[in-house]
């Protein structure tokens, strides 16, 4: 059975559970910030070098970081495929997902570092403001593309995959989607709907 080394309130592993309940594969949650041992194995260091969440052996495969692993799983467990078959289009949505890792995924992260993980004294309240201002920026972006669309490049991909958990955190950090984004609103309501969304709470 293939094993996901993960943590249960990271974005990044919510998105290979997320990938892992669409296509119906079975899988063993290991919790690698719960147990110290798991950390040190022989097994996760092979699988992630860089000690970082989520991680998977799956046989013979050991892989690191959210959008390769799913990346991979769409190639060996190809229905339902969460990826185009042209090539040009799944570079398409390669080059989105880089993106939106710069412009949204990051800021997101460093915005629960800044406003759950440090104590009031120690955070910057320009610095929060910026990357607020940041990641409203590219809600923006995202509900332009939503135009006219029910997900992200039509189809439900690994595009959405790639926002889904990270716009799920917002209410952490006394945000979310703006009412006047009516597109992503929508969006969110439809990725809600789906079975995979709360089973990658789990």
């Amino acid at each position: 059975m293939l094993k996901l080394y993960c943590f249960p309130r990271s974005g990044n592993s919510r998105e290979v559970k997320i990938v892992l309940a669409e296509k119906n594969i079975p899988f063993e949650p290991i919790d690698v910030h719960a147990n110290k041992e798991v950390k040190e194995s022989p097994e996760f260091k092979k699988a992630s070098p860089k000690g970082t969440v989520p991680a998977i052996v799956d046989e013979d495969t050991y892989l690191s970081e959210a959008f390769l692993i799913n990346q991979y799983l769409d190639e060996k467990y190809p229905s339902p495929r969460l990826m185009p078959k042209d090539a040009s289009e799944r570079e398409v949505i390669k080059q989105f997902v880089a993106k939106i890792d710069k412009s949204m995924v990051l800021n997101i992260g460093l915005l629960v570092i800044e406003c759950i993980l440090k104590s009031k004294e120690q955070q910057k309240e320009n610095f929060k403001a910026k990357k607020r201002r940041e990641v409203a920026d590219a809600m923006k972006e995202l509900d332009k593309q939503l135009e006219g669309k029910e997900y992200l490049f039509g189809d439900f991909s690994l595009a959405d995959v790639a926002v889904t958990p990270h716009i799920a955190a917002l209410p952490i950090l006394g945000s979310g989607i703006p009412r006047e984004l009516k597109n992503m609103t929508a969006w969110f309501g439809r990725i809600q709907a789906r079975p995979s969304f709360g089973q990658s709470i789990l």
